[in-house]
């Protein structure tokens, strides 16, 4: 889809996993089957009918998943959180549903520039992976109007309000076991994954040796048992040891 520019957004340094807080996720509506980029998530029903190109005569409605829809006044102010789904009406046609309260709207989420609707606002990574079939080996980042995007977990929740819009790279990350580099493939892995990719990159470690994650200062913090989940980021650091040595 096209892109609308935005302004330009002051936000701090950000890390590897960075802190996104500050940032402004993006937004996009569905309209009539088409998707078009918002600039903010609450807009009044005419600016959003004006962005897709829209005349004056047609009526902005969101869609539900019954049968009622909600006709929207040209000034009445739109929170994109609360459904991104419409249609259009001629205004000559428009009329005023009897009851939308209780109904559930549709939401659009969108993954590099696709879209896929759903009535469920609260998801998890691994549900919106699996919604656009995102295939094995690319992570799920929530797209913001900045230039860090917020890597989404497999078991991280994932809140429509937060902002729809996500995009996916291939995952590569580097970390160190006993000062081997080390690369995997996924964000998330368990304790016996890691010693696992380690083996299998000729890290000179059994599957039965203790792992612990190295401390900024060089000490070992606790041990990850083999069920463990870890989420790497890049540059991680981590000590094999057999469990009669923990120096």
């Amino acid at each position: 889809m096209n892109t609308i520019e935005t302004p330009s957004i002051q936000t701090p340094n950000f890390t590897d996993h960075p802190q996104v807080h500050h940032a402004l996720p993006k937004w996009a509506a569905l309209l009539d089957d088409t998707l078009y980029p918002m600039p903010r998530q609450r807009m009044p029903a005419r600016d959003i009918l004006d962005q897709a190109g829209m005349g004056l005569d047609v009526s902005l409605v969101r869609d539900y998943e019954s049968f009622f829809d909600e006709i929207l006044a040209d000034d009445a102010e739109v929170d994109l959180a609360k459904g991104n789904v419409f249609v259009t009406r001629p205004k000559c046609e428009a009329t005023r549903p009897e009851e939308v309260e209780g109904e559930r709207a549709k939401l659009a989420f969108v993954v590099d520039d696709r879209w896929e609707v759903t009535v469920t606002p609260n998801q998890t990574g691994r549900t919106v992976q699996h919604l656009f079939q995102v295939p094995a080996g690319v992570e799920l980042l929530r797209d913001y109007a900045s230039p860090h995007d917020q890597p989404i977990g497999d078991t991280e929740a994932v809140h429509f309000g937060d902002g729809p819009v996500f995009r996916t790279q291939k995952v590569l990350i580097t970390v160190k076991v006993n000062n081997n580099p080390v690369e995997f493939a996924k964000r998330e892995v368990s304790g016996l994954e890691i010693k696992q990719t380690a083996i299998a990159q000729k890290v000179a470690i059994k599957i039965d040796f203790a792992l612990y994650a190295l401390k900024p200062d060089g000490g070992l913090g606790p041990v990850i048992v083999d069920d463990e989940k870890v989420t790497l980021h890049e540059g991680d650091k981590f000590r094999a040891l057999t469990t009669d040595d923990n120096s």
